[in-house]
């Protein structure tokens, strides 16, 4: 039996004796791919809540990490993380209970200021999902990104991790979403940070080729960044519609995003807009010390 998730109560998921299983699905393939792990946490954390088993599903629904021919061939997810409790969707596609989430968001990590204060344990509670497993990294990939870790710096070398997004969150100010703080400024910030901290490199994560040239002409060979494509925006579209003529560049697209982040959360500190991306590098790391722009939100009064 099949149902769609009304993410209500009253969801029984069918009889008792078999397992349901809960397929998490995104319709929106704009979407990047730490919107997808904070979304999809909030997911494993509602079906964990109700005794179903959660399975991901990046196959049959078009998404930023899917080649178009790939579409129903091939789980993007698992690029990239593996399934929550290892269950594949063949197995949770054939079960007699099956329900579909509602292909939008449920609960999840919201990036307020509560959530990276850890006011009553939010985040604490979040990170759990993490501890036990539940959002792995794909063995291998982690292993290639403790070898990349490894080669950017030494061990001895106190790391501040530098979180900047640019390029379509400035053009298009999406509403509701935090408010990124001008290059300017978050490189003072930076500055002010790396002395009060005593860290001795940078490690910046962005997308954009204006924040990356203007931190490198800053800082120099203090900071370091992944050997990657930049973008130089000039549009309307969102970061996960541009591509660039390699081959398999929807999967490295993710791979490198995911690289950045994975590397951040091994930073002894962390200075960072507000972004789906940070919201998951503090569910995998308790940073020493942690400094998040709170400029507000976009085309709202009152919202943090």
């Amino acid at each position: 039996m099949i149902q769609i998730g009304t993410n209500t109560t009253s969801d029984t998921g069918g009889g008792s004796d078999s397992p349901t299983f809960y397929i998490i699905r995104r319709q929106d393939k704009l979407v990047g791919l730490f919107s997808n792990y904070i979304v999809f946490a909030g997911h494993i954390r509602y079906a964990l809540s109700k005794g179903w088993l959660p399975v991901v599903d990046m196959q049959n629904y078009p998404n930023a990490y899917l080649e178009p021919e790939q579409l129903g061939k091939v789980n993007a997810w698992e690029y990239y993380f593996c399934q929550p409790l290892g269950i594949g969707l063949e197995t949770a596609y054939n079960g007699d209970n099956v329900i579909l989430s509602n292909g939008g968001a449920h609960s999840f990590p919201s990036g307020n200021t509560d959530y990276f204060n850890d006011k009553d344990g939010v985040l604490t509670e979040w990170r759990m999902l993490v501890k036990l497993g539940l959002l792995k990294v794909q063995p291998k990939l982690y292993e290639e990104i403790i070898s990349l870790r490894k080669k950017l710096f030494a061990p001895e070398d106190r790391v501040l991790g530098v979180h900047l997004r640019g390029t379509d969150y400035n053009a298009t100010r999406p509403y509701q979403h935090p408010i990124q703080p001008p290059i300017e400024y978050a490189l003072t910030k930076v500055v002010e940070k790396l002395n009060e901290w005593r860290c001795n490199k940078i490690f910046l994560a962005t997308e954009d080729k204006f924040i990356a040239q203007t931190a490198k002409n800053v800082f120099g060979n203090l900071c370091v960044m992944l050997d990657k494509e930049f973008i130089n925006y000039s549009g309307t579209k969102t970061v996960s519609q541009f591509h660039t003529d390699r081959e398999n560049d929807y999967y490295l697209k993710g791979k490198e995003y995911l690289t950045e982040m994975v590397i951040l959360s091994m930073c002894n500190c962390l200075v960072s807009g507000r972004t789906s991306g940070t919201v998951g590098v503090v569910m995998m790391k308790k940073f020493e010390n942690i400094y998040t722009f709170n400029l507000g939100r976009y085309g709202v009064i009152g919202l943090d």
